[in-house]
């Protein structure tokens, strides 16, 4: 009798081993699936998904270990492995060495950011050039035209001081970004060249571009003249990398006093977006 049901518990076992498992239906949904779970009630009301195993944050995802360049210990056995990430809402996926995000919506997914219209103009971004000197300012942007900005990318983080340590970016996602930066500047000063401001995008402290703009035809003088420039680039950035804009002046040899205000308007802002 034992010898029967050791036998019969064998057959069962290497059927199911073979078969495929189907969840909340009798039918098989596909041939090819090795394991299906179906939704039978397609309608808001009822329909129900599946949930896969989620953790907070990153160091909490199996094999993390902060020692290690990219955080995680490597295991080839756990090739495709899924889980849910909370803080950065994505499905991560593990390639054998670390946890990667993934299932990403199809582009477009952009911040823009302008600075703060409320800003005394003494307070404005100002940069002095005389004779032979330059400085150099922060330019912090915020959430502050509510119909026009906005943070898709969830990367607008003011951090420390302006003018010091800070930072206004801290990306949280690694990729290809396409960065615009629109700059409304407010000049005086005695030349006769071309007024010329030097727009930077910081990258963890250190220039990531720059480009020198040239504000107006050659006058003598200029006397409260506003003009927009703009910079355009591509740059890769992993996750937790930060990014600041700096102005600074450039100087001629004809040049007695510069003085540069960035105004905040709306012709002032930062659109990054992730391709």
């Amino acid at each position: 009798m034992k010898q029967k049901i050791y036998t019969i518990l064998l057959l069962l076992t290497v059927k199911l081993f073979f078969s495929q498992v189907i969840v909340g239906s009798s039918l098989n949904p596909s041939s090819r699936s090795i394991f299906s779970v179906v939704n039978q009630e397609d309608n808001s009301e009822r329909s129900k998904g599946m949930m896969i195993p989620a953790v907070d944050n990153e160091t909490l995802l199996p094999l993390y270990n902060i020692s290690q360049a990219d955080h995680f210990d490597d295991d080839s056995t756990m090739q495709g492995m899924i889980m849910y990430q909370k803080d950065i809402r994505r499905v991560v996926v593990y390639d054998g060495e670390k946890w990667k995000p993934t299932f990403y919506e199809s582009g477009g997914r952009t911040t823009r950011a302008s600075m703060n219209p409320a800003t005394a103009e003494g307070d404005y971004p100002t940069v002095g050039c005389v004779l032979i000197g330059c400085g150099e300012k922060d330019v912090p942007f915020g959430f502050f035209n509510s119909n026009l900005d906005s943070d898709k990318l969830g990367i607008i983080n003011p951090q420390g001081t302006v003018n010091s340590n800070f930072n206004n970016f801290t990306f949280k996602e690694s990729g290809f970004y396409k960065i615009l930066i629109s700059l409304k500047v407010k000049t005086s000063g005695l030349h006769v060249s071309p007024p010329v401001i030097s727009f930077r995008a910081l990258k963890n402290g250190n220039i990531l571009a720059r480009n020198d703009v040239s504000l107006n035809e050659a006058i003598l003088i200029t006397a409260g003249a506003n003009r927009v420039g703009t910079m355009e680039f591509l740059a890769m950035f992993d996750k937790g990398d930060q990014l600041k804009v700096q102005v600074s002046g450039g100087v001629s040899i004809l040049t007695v006093a510069d003085v540069y205000k960035i105004v905040p308007t709306d012709g002032t802002f930062i659109s990054i977006e992730k391709l």
